[in-house]
């Protein structure tokens, strides 16, 4: 028997090897998931701005202390409860950088997303066909983390940095990675969902160096956001914490959708995010179920870690994965209908 060759993938998918019965009942659940997702009715969310952060950024060039101007500005702020989370970290940068080289800076990071990206995911495709359309989904996903950065900084940076960590990770060389997953979570704190996925995941495979490089990076993060929240409480006191709900916030899945497919019916939207984690859960590399995770995680934990929201964490990761669906539904194709082989063996006497 021949193996039918890739549509675009230099090897087959994870599904490739799924027995008859259970590739129906993929494809029964693929095409019923898909009708309920286009018939999605609630509308695209995108993050609040972030009104405060702005404000304090002003008061910072002209002297004032970070501390002090949240303390002014937080009572009559629409978003001061929000913002009450995050870490100086990014204010303090953005006050001490003049916006024309901030500009440059987060101009020259989405265009090294770009060139990361290129480079990671042309090797999982045979031709040109199928790099140029993971090159231009990938652009399209940069293109989404470049409009979220505009309203929401904090969530901008969290969602390229975290891009940045999942792609540059490989076996022997996740340093780098580990590094910019904690940069990620000491600028937001929704972040340290990277470096916790990402320890799993390493523990998973075994290797001891890399979980600990990622749990140090937690820590870090862990570390940075109790400070803060130390600091802040000295300055307004929290208010009362209600009980966090079983389900996830009702209102991630459609900040999901709009930050990694903005402009995008919403209906619609959630089908190619469907698409999207079937072609990265179907690929047959360690890259492809940490992008799924971190998905998975960004939207059951959104709200939850430090009141701040997680479901835009892989918004970059999210169109290109649509590269990776044909052939995963081509192999969910060619193994549903397929019959029972007989082999005969002729016997010569």
């Amino acid at each position: 028997m021949v193996t039918p060759a890739p549509l675009l993938l230099v090897a087959p998918t994870r599904l490739g090897r799924v027995e008859r019965g259970a590739a129906r009942w993929w494809c029964a659940a693929l095409l019923l998931s898909l009708i309920a997702a286009l018939g999605l009715s609630e509308t695209s969310a995108r993050p609040a701005a972030e009104l405060l952060h702005d404000s304090i950024v002003a008061a910072i060039r002209h002297g004032g202390h970070y501390y002090d101007t949240f303390r002014d500005l937080a009572r009559t702020a629409p978003d001061g409860e929000d913002a009450r989370s995050l870490p100086p970290t990014l204010a303090v940068v953005s006050a001490a950088v003049p916006n024309a080289a901030m500009l440059l800076l987060v101009g020259a990071a989405l265009a090294g997303l770009v060139a990361v990206g290129v480079q990671r995911l042309a090797a999982l495709f045979a031709g040109a066909a199928g790099q140029v359309l993971a090159a231009l989904l990938l652009v399209a996903g940069t293109a989404a983390v470049a409009l979220l950065w505009e309203q929401t900084p904090h969530a901008g940076w969290a969602a390229l940095l975290a891009a940045y960590a999942v792609l540059l990770r490989r076996a022997e060389r996740w340093g780098t990675a580990a590094a910019l997953g904690c940069a990620a979570a000491v600028i937001d704190p929704a972040a340290l969902l990277v470096p916790a996925v990402m320890a799993i995941f390493a523990l998973h495979d075994g290797s001891a160096r890399e979980t600990l490089g990622w749990l140090v990076a937690l820590a870090v993060g862990g570390a940075v956001l109790g400070c803060h929240l130390w600091a802040i409480a000295a300055v307004v006191p929290p208010a009362a914490e209600t009980l966090p709900t079983l389900l996830a916030p009702p209102g991630a899945l459609p900040r999901l959708l709009g930050a990694a497919l903005p402009g995008v019916a919403p209906g619609l939207a959630a089908a190619l995010l469907l698409l999207a984690l079937l072609g990265w859960a179907a690929l047959p590399r360690a890259l492809g179920p940490r992008v799924v995770a971190l998905v998975l995680a960004g939207l059951a934990a959104d709200g939850r870690v430090a009141g701040l929201h997680s479901a835009t964490l892989a918004a970059a990761l999210v169109a290109p994965g649509l590269a990776l669906a044909p052939d995963a539904i081509a192999d969910l194709l060619r193994g549903a209908p397929g019959r029972r082989r007989i082999t005969v063996t002729r016997v010569t006497r």
